[in-house]
């Protein structure tokens, strides 16, 4: 993997639920024209756990055939290991350049059930492993993470998480891994203490923001860095306030910006009110770049 900003790709609905394909193949085209290093597919913010495993496979096919060569990460974390490693072995005949897993989540697995979990995933292929450390999912102890990352086929991290003691602490402990962190609204704090790049929901339509504000970070400019961010966060802050919708509003964000994507995401999440529209729009239009 290379150091700097991937996206995790959102993903089109129809106004019946289905998915769009033809609209995935162009978001994947969208996103990369602004200079995205690459694609995070069927993670959480392209509603995975809301997607059955033939889609989540079909999703995976039209973003490699549409990336330009590009590296996209194929996330094939489940509820079942089986289901994991079928989608592992689906990522790997269609050609992704690494795997990534969420820890299944609901039954409160024990450390050691999670480590053969992820074993299994990553010994099923050729293709190396990236953690996805959500905290949504499972919280790790900085020793746990570390006995993850003994495995030679565990070779990266998403951390999703605001301990960036613990990731300092990684990045120190393991300079041949990559780490990259994914909370949007601290993506300066990872520059800080050294990561290798991010991977976040709000890059769907500002990665070449964020692009440009780790590029000023890592040049010493952290007055011209923070301004960038401080724009994004504002942003970012409003979709959050979106009953629990951020995905639907990145994609109505999206939409603002020329592409033709419906801000839908599939139930449970409630539809985005006119409201929520207005508003976000109102903010979006206030920030100038």
């Amino acid at each position: 993997m290379k150091t700097g900003v991937y996206v995790p790709l959102i993903t089109p609905f129809k106004e019946n639920g289905e998915i769009d394909y033809e609209v995935l193949a162009k978001a994947t085209k969208f996103v990369l024209a602004k200079g995205a290093d690459g694609i995070y597919s069927c993670g959480g913010t392209s509603e995975f756990n809301l997607l059955t495993t033939e889609e989540r496979k079909r999703c995976l096919e039209v973003i490699i055939e549409n990336a330009g060569g590009k590296e996209v990460i194929a996330h094939v974390g489940s509820q079942s290991t089986a289901e994991a490693v079928e989608l592992a072995k689906h990522a790997e005949k269609a050609g992704a350049n690494m795997l990534s897993a969420v820890a299944p989540y609901y039954f409160g697995y024990t450390f050691a059930q999670i480590k053969e979990y992820f074993k299994k995933i990553a010994y099923a292929t050729s293709l190396n492993l990236m953690i996805y450390n959500a905290s949504q999912a499972r919280t790790y102890s900085l020793d746990e993470l570390r006995e993850l990352l003994s495995d030679e086929k565990i070779t990266a991290v998403k951390y999703t998480g605001y301990n960036f003691y613990y990731l300092e602490r990684l990045i120190d402990d393991y300079p041949d891994k990559k780490f990259y962190t994914g909370v949007d609204e601290a993506f300066l704090a990872g520059a800080a203490v050294g990561s290798d790049g991010a991977i976040g929901t709000t890059y769907n339509y500002y990665a070449d923001k964020y692009i440009e504000a780790r590029a000023l970070f890592k040049q010493g400019k952290n007055k011209e860095a923070l301004e960038i961010i401080h724009k994004l966060n504002k942003i970012t802050e409003c979709l959050i306030a979106r009953n629990n919708n951020v995905i639907a509003a990145t994609k109505y964000v999206m939409s603002l910006q020329g592409l033709d994507i419906l801000p839908v995401s599939r139930e449970p999440f409630s539809p985005l009110t006119e409201a929520d529209k207005a508003a976000i729009k109102a903010v979006y239009d206030s920030v100038k770049f």
